[in-house]
């Protein structure tokens, strides 16, 4: 995790690797909570609303998947990532699916910032369509 924060000032850059790595283990701990009770709670929830929509699906290497998956396993579960995306982006008019191959699911916002301030950009300039 280090290196994907090493242009961070050195000050912050230890607190941000322990808050990363305790957020990681919380969300992993929290994983039966996320799939069972939250999963069934969206699904009774009504529809999304008709506003902008724009869904960032990141295929690239993610390291600490790499860890947990082979790479078959990677790529089935990146197929699945992209298709599941691009209805969500499609279930509402003003919805649009963006794959970036060249970001991990984990840090997407630190690996391609770019590609994430141009999908708010995008729908701020689209909020009032």
């Amino acid at each position: 995790m280090a290196p994907l924060f090493a242009a961070w000032p050195e000050a912050v850059r230890e607190p941000l690797i322990d808050h990363h790595l305790t957020a990681w283990r919380t969300a992993w701990l929290e994983g039966s909570n996320v799939h069972d009770e939250v999963a069934a709670e969206l699904r009774r929830g009504p529809g999304l609303p008709d506003v902008p929509l724009a869904v960032l699906t990141a295929t690239g290497r993610d390291a600490a998947q790499a860890h947990l998956w082979s790479e078959a396993a990677l790529r089935e579960i990146n197929e699945a990532k992209t298709a599941l995306h691009a209805r969500l982006a499609a279930s509402v008019p003003r919805g649009v699916h963006r794959v970036l191959d060249d970001a991990g699911h984990g840090f997407l916002h630190e690996e391609r910032p770019d590609a994430v301030l141009t999908a708010v950009t995008d729908l701020l300039g689209r909020a009032d369509d």
